[in-house]
């Protein structure tokens, strides 16, 4: 990103937040002048055509494009300046241990790591990393030989993937200025949003056909993982005239508990293994916070709260105006991309 777009977007220049799923487009944009409250200045989004998106992957670069000049297209973006979501399916996200250095040495450190020790899923792969902040205290429960050492995230995609995106914003004239995990931009919405995150939390985002389940702890990202749980029913009605064993499956109440079901117990498996292999103290997890695109999403934090030990609620905002009311806007199903538009009030 060069000097000249990093001036433009200072305090008081509208950015956009675009998110793409495999089934939905989803797009903010977000205004803040000075030291005023955040405006919602406008929010779109269209389904997407099956196949268009497979697995975080581009099949489809036209259709993918009219479809997000559709939204675009829709309201009136005032903005061109574009902060984006990576699929979180085509993503590889790494912890390391690494001494605690400069950031220039640092790289050359992860660059020999990400050549020589890091198993990639893909043979381009662009990455970046950062330094996590040290827990409070955590000197004093560290040994001694752990305590030059700091912990480093590292982040990679497949260049060719990330391309087909950018290509497709520069064909709509769009500029594109950071490119990010779901994770960062819910952590950065929850921080903006003042929402209490003392103590292990949960932030998971449900879409259609995958989930993310990001725990921060004391506000500090810890560690994500995207689950593959489908609450998109791929059974159609031929299958089930071939064969009635599937009727139980096809049923859409039995299908979203199942649904809800397989998601709970991913995320029991991820805090039991937070819990007991990096948890370094006898906290136990503080809430976990819902958001996402599904339908009945209320209804999956509901069974979630009667099946997990910590309480759990929708992500909701009172921070935020809208310029124009309009009983579609939705806090949860819009979380990632208004996150990402937050990036714009960055320096």
């Amino acid at each position: 990103m060069n000097q000249s777009i990093l001036r433009k977007l200072t305090n008081g220049h509208q950015t956009l937040g675009i998110e793409i799923t495999d089934s939905y487009v989803k797009v903010c944009e977000i205004q803040q002048k000075g030291k005023k409250a955040v405006q919602l200045m406008n929010y779109s989004s269209r389904e997407l055509p099956v196949g268009v998106v497979d697995d975080g992957k581009v099949m489809d670069k036209e259709k993918l494009q009219a479809v997000l000049k559709i939204v675009l297209d829709s309201r009136r973006f005032g903005s061109r300046y574009v902060h984006f979501a990576i699929p979180s399916q085509r993503v590889m996200v790494r912890s390391l241990k690494l001494p605690d250095i400069v950031n220039v040495e640092l790289k050359k450190l992860v660059q020999f790591e990400v050549k020589n020790n890091l198993s990639m899923a893909f043979d381009d792969p662009y990455y970046d990393f950062i330094k996590l902040p040290k827990a409070v205290n955590v000197q004093a429960v560290l040994p001694s030989e752990e305590a030059n050492l700091c912990e480093v995230l590292v982040v990679a995609a497949s260049t060719s993937i990330l391309q087909d995106y950018v290509d497709i914003f520069e064909q709509l004239k769009l500029i594109p200025c950071s490119i990010e995990i779901k994770s960062f931009s819910l952590l950065r919405l929850v921080e903006w949003g003042q929402i209490d995150v003392e103590g292990i939390n949960i932030i998971v985002n449900v879409n259609e056909l995958n989930s993310e389940i990001t725990i921060i702890e004391d506000g500090h990202f810890k560690i994500t993982r995207n689950v593959e749980v489908s609450f998109k029913s791929l059974v159609t009605e031929h299958d089930i005239e071939q064969n009635l064993w599937l009727d139980n499956y096809s049923n859409p109440e039995q299908f979203f508990m199942n649904a809800a079901q397989d998601l709970i117990a991913e995320l029991e498996r991820l805090m039991n293994f937070y819990y007991y292999n990096i948890n370094k103290s006898e906290r136990t997890f503080s809430r976990v916070i819902v958001s996402g695109d599904i339908l009945q999403l209320d209804k999956l934090a509901s069974l979630m709260e009667d099946s997990l030990t910590p309480p759990v609620a929708l992500l909701n905002l009172d921070l935020i105006s809208e310029a124009g009311k309009d009983s579609s806007w939705s806090v949860p199903m819009y979380a990632v991309p208004l996150g990402l538009a937050l990036r714009g009030k960055e320096t």
